[in-house]
C-alpha cells in the first residue's frame, strides 16, 4: 500500500472512531446522568462548618446511601432535580471523541504494538489528557448545578453558571481540578483499559471465540462493568478531593469551603471526617463509572464494528 493510501486509510479510520466513540459516549451519559448527581452530592456532603467542611451540604443534605438520596431528591426537590445541568450531555460528544481517537492512534503509534499493556496506559493517559481540555469545564458546569438545592441565589442554567464563574471568579475557574482530573482519570484509565483489554483477550480464551472483534456482546459488557467498577473504588479518594474543589467558588451560594488547594482539601477531609471521608460516594460512583463505562465501550465496539462493516477501506 502506497504511503497516500495509508494515510487516506488512516484518516477514515480515525474519523470513524470519533464518531463512534462521540455517539457513544452521549448515549453513557444522558442514560446515566442520575447516578452521577447522586454521587456528586454524596462526595461533597461531609463534616461542614469552617474553611474545609463538606462543600457547606451538611445542613442541606446528608444522605445515607444512592437509593436513599435517589429517594430524597426525587421526594423533596423533584425527580429533575437528578438531571440539573443535563445540557451539558452534548459537550460530552467532543470530548468522547477526542478520547477515543487519542487512544486508538496512541495504540497504533506508540512503540510495543498494541497488545502491550504498557502501550494502553501511556495512551490512556494521553487521552485523558487531551479529553481534559473539553470535559473538566463540562464538570465544573455540571457538577455546580448538581450539588445545590433550589433557593435564591441558586444557578437557573448552564449559561448561567458560565456566567457567574466568570464574573465572580474568572475563566481560570472553568478549569479548576484540571490536575486533578488527571489524577483521577489517568491511574483510572491506567487501571480500567489495560485490564478491559486483558479480560477481553480472557473472555476470547474462555468462549472460543475468533478474535475480541467477535466476542459475544455478553462477554463485552461483563469485561467492561466488573474492569471499570474496581478501577473507579479505586481511585474515588482523589475524585472526592477533585469534586469538592470544583464546586466550591464565591458564585455558588450553597458552597462555605475555602479550599486552598488539593493538600489543604486532603488534609481537611482527613482531620474532620477521617479515611471515610475519602470513600463518600464510592458505591455511587461504581455505579455511575462502570455502567457508563460498559454502554460507552461496547456501544463504541458495536458502532465501529457496523462502519467498518458498512464504509470498509
Amino acid at each position: 500500500m502506497a504511503a497516500g493510501d495509508r494515510d487516506v486509510s488512516h484518516q477514515n479510520i480515525l474519523g470513524k472512531q470519533m464518531l463512534a466513540g462521540g455517539l457513544a459516549g452521549m448515549l453513557a451519559d444522558g442514560v446515566m446522568y442520575p447516578m452521577m448527581t447522586v454521587k456528586s452530592r454524596l462526595m461533597v456532603q461531609g463534616g461542614g462548618g469552617g474553611g474545609g467542611g463538606g462543600g457547606g451540604t451538611a445542613a442541606l443534605y446528608a444522605y445515607k446511601g444512592p437509593a436513599q438520596a435517589i429517594y430524597s431528591i426525587a421526594a423533596k426537590e423533584g425527580w429533575r432535580t437528578l438531571y440539573k445541568g443535563y445540557s451539558t450531555v452534548s459537550q460530552i460528544a467532543p470530548a468522547q471523541a477526542l478520547y477515543m481517537a487519542t487512544y486508538q492512534t496512541a495504540k497504533k503509534t506508540l512503540p510495543g504494538g498494541e497488545s502491550n499493556p504498557m502501550v494502553h496506559f501511556v495512551g490512556g493517559l494521553l487521552a485523558t489528557l487531551v479529553q481534559s481540555t473539553v470535559m473538566v469545564p463540562v464538570e465544573v458546569i455540571r457538577q455546580r448545578q448538581m450539588v445545590q438545592t433550589s433557593g435564591e441565589g441558586s444557578y437557573t442554567g448552564s449559561m448561567h453558571v458560565v456566567r457567574s464563574i466568570y464574573q465572580q471568579e474568572g475563566i481560570g475557574a472553568m478549569y479548576r481540578g484540571f490536575l486533578l482530573a488527571q489524577m483521577v482519570w489517568g491511574p483510572y484509565n491506567a487501571v480500567y483499559l489495560p485490564l478491559w483489554e486483558a479480560t477481553k483477550r480472557a473472555c476470547v480464551w474462555y468462549s472460543g471465540a475468533e478474535s475480541v472483534e467477535k466476542l459475544s456482546i455478553h462477554y463485552e459488557l461483563s469485561s467492561s462493568f466488573l474492569s471499570s467498577a474496581f478501577a473507579a473504588g479505586l481511585t474515588n479518594p482523589m475524585d472526592v478531593i477533585k469534586t469538592r474543589l470544583q464546586v466550591q467558588g464565591k458564585s455558588n451560594v450553597n458552597n462555605s469551603t475555602q479550599y486552598t488547594g488539593a493538600w489543604d482539601a486532603a488534609k481537611s477531609i482527613y482531620k474532620q471526617e477521617g479515611v471515610s471521608g475519602f470513600t463518600r460516594g464510592m458505591t455511587s460512583r461504581m455505579l455511575w463509572v462502570a455502567p457508563s463505562a460498559m454502554i460507552m465501550f461496547t456501544t463504541y465496539d458495536q458502532i465501529m464494528k457496523r462502519l467498518t462493516h458498512r464504509f470498509s477501506v
